[in-house]
């Protein structure tokens, strides 16, 4: 009898904690407006790659309408129109960039749990760069691929996402994601997306790989799309100058554009391009043919058309290309918006055709921001510039063989990536040597040279995650939702803010706010519209899109369902 009582205790305890914690979840959603949600038939997630928290902003005014006399949608105005906008939600990764960004958005986690904490890491036994979304066990699927190219699948992601979740639910939800990007397309979709699509640079066609298609071909209308591309007559594409001034926010001369890129498509207006050019991919031609594919997943997937959610998630890799190449001021991303503003409203207007507005909920976010331009801000007297990550390593590697002499082979150092520091660690067990306490010394090398190291704010070790020894308040936050012990590099330095790596035109790795902070909206019938100043984290969204679709959020969510922006219809009759 009294163990019968403990377990009806038991049960109670639970049963109370549940309750709580789902009123907890549900903020101040009273119970008949939770009873009253009603499940879309399409969740629509749109991802702006490097798209700057300021950029919705500057180029309003050159948007079209919200909707036009006829009926027909806009695209970033409509949203704005209709939807929730968060004008600074925020990444809180130490390191921003496409893959960590793409691993956030749809599974509310963290890269300490994602795993994905930066593009490319080192393996500490091999050397061997891993890429983020890298896979031999599963080739590539597309015409005319050579043998040796790299796998692709979302093997080195941790968790699930919520396409992962509406199938563990039992739904019959199909899942799509697509981009120009592979990571940006696998890492959205997680494990149990039914096709990952993106674009082969090379082939100049859409692909995907074994472990979305293992009998190793194409849907019947990816062909299609690909045949069409080829069948293109169009063989130079041509960007003509814009008339009149633009926003007036965005530069009249580039600064510091790539060589490559002015002999491939000049550094001013008028711009052409072969389409035999990557550089094809980075004008509003890539914005087409990413909205082609998605249109052309939605009619013949017939998504959104069944009871149970569906969900498409793009996203535009191109606005990034041109970014990193003409700088998130020029001319050039301007022009590429508004561009993407017309393309996104052929999107939706689709959407509103075939599924309604009233049963779609959609998303519009970005992966990470930019940096302006060192260059330009440093003629303006803003403390700005470009550290060389291989000096850098040249200064590591001699500190190091000066501090526990020359390795058997090689070096200490396998080499730096965005300013994460890889320890070669079989020359350390070699040598019978402490790898935490070789990646201590050398943190406190970069440290004491700290004062001399132009563009360096600090720097930490795998050893100061451990121990909780790390940057204080806003870095020490960023960093422990960051690091993962085997990816991570064994030492990181932050830079100063405004301080990048050479090479590109501006680029994005810090977690200063340019960085950081991303534009949200969410629209959809039960969206209540508005700005909203509210802190909110990108994290935030997988939550948010499970509560709406009756599923269970991300195994790892750490997200808030946004309660604020919902109606209460109650309150509204």
């Amino acid at each position: 009898m009294p163990f019968i009582c403990s377990r009806r205790l038991t049960f109670s305890l639970a049963l109370s904690l549940s309750l709580s914690i789902s009123l907890l979840l549900v903020s101040s959603l009273s119970l008949a407006q939770v009873a009253k949600i009603k499940k879309p038939k399409l969740m629509l997630v749109l991802v702006i790659d490097q798209f700057r928290a300021d950029q919705i902003a500057r180029f309003q005014k050159r948007f079209l309408e919200p909707q036009s006399s006829s009926g027909s949608l806009g695209g970033f105005r409509y949203l704005l129109d209709q939807g929730a906008y968060f004008p600074f939600a925020e990444y809180g990764l130490l390191q921003n960039m496409t893959c960590p960004g793409h691993a956030t958005i749809l599974s509310g986690t963290y890269a300490y749990q994602n795993g994905i904490a930066i593009n490319e890491w080192t393996d500490r036994n091999s050397g061997k760069t891993i890429y983020c979304v890298e896979d031999d066990a599963y080739p590539l699927v597309g015409p005319n691929l050579k043998a040796d190219r790299v796998g692709i699948s979302p093997k080195n992601f941790r968790g699930s996402t919520v396409g992962d979740e509406l199938k563990n639910s039992g739904y019959t939800s199909k899942v799509v994601t697509i981009a120009l990007k592979d990571r940006a397309a696998v890492l959205l979709g997680g494990y149990r997306n039914d096709l990952a699509l993106w674009f082969d640079y090379e082939q100049k066609a859409w692909i995907s790989s074994r472990y979305y298609r293992p009998d190793g071909k194409l849907p019947t209308w990816v062909e299609s799309l690909n045949q069409d591309i080829a069948k293109d007559p169009i063989k130079e594409l041509t960007w003509p100058t814009p008339k009149g001034e633009g926003s007036g926010t965005s530069l009249t001369k580039n600064i510091s554009i790539n060589e490559k890129t002015i002999k491939s498509m000049a550094e001013n207006f008028p711009h052409k391009v072969s389409k035999e050019s990557v550089y094809s991919l980075m004008l509003p031609y890539g914005t087409e043919l990413t909205v082609n594919a998605a249109i052309a997943a939605m009619k013949n997937l017939k998504l959104g058309q069944s009871e149970d959610p569906d969900l498409l998630a793009v996203s535009f890799s191109n606005h990034d290309y041109l970014s990193h190449n003409f700088g998130p001021n020029s001319r050039e991303v301007e022009e590429l918006t508004v561009a993407e503003d017309r393309e996104i409203s052929r999107l939706l207007n689709h959407a509103a055709k075939t599924v309604g507005m009233e049963n779609t909920i959609i998303v519009l976010t970005a992966d990470h921001g930019a940096s302006p331009t060192p260059e330009w801000l440093k003629a303006a007297r803003v403390d700005a510039g470009r550290v060389d990550e291989k000096k850098l390593e040249n200064m590591a590697e001699d500190f190091l063989q000066t501090t526990f002499g020359k390795p058997k082979k090689d070096k200490w150092l396998y080499g730096v990536s965005e300013f994460n520091f890889f320890l070669n660690v079989p020359n350390i067990k070699a040598a019978n040597l402490d790898r935490e306490e070789v990646g201590r010394k050398l943190t406190l090398f970069f440290r004491d040279k700290m004062p001399e190291l132009e563009g360096i704010a600090d720097a930490f070790s795998a050893s100061d995650v451990r121990n909780r020894s790390l940057p204080p308040k806003l870095w020490e936050q960023l960093i422990l939702q960051t690091y993962v012990a085997d990816r991570s590099g064994d030492v990181i330095l932050i830079p100063k803010p405004y301080f990048i790596v050479p090479g590109p035109t501006t680029t994005h790795l810090s977690g200063y706010s340019y960085d950081r902070m991303v534009p949200l909206i969410i629209a959809g019938p039960q969206i209540k519209a508005g700005a909203y100043g509210q802190k909110v984290g990108i994290i935030d969204i997988a939550p948010t899109l499970a509560f709406f679709a009756g599923t269970t959020p991300p195994s790892g969510s750490e997200g808030r369902i946004l309660s604020e922006i919902l109606i209460d219809k109650e309150k509204k009759k």
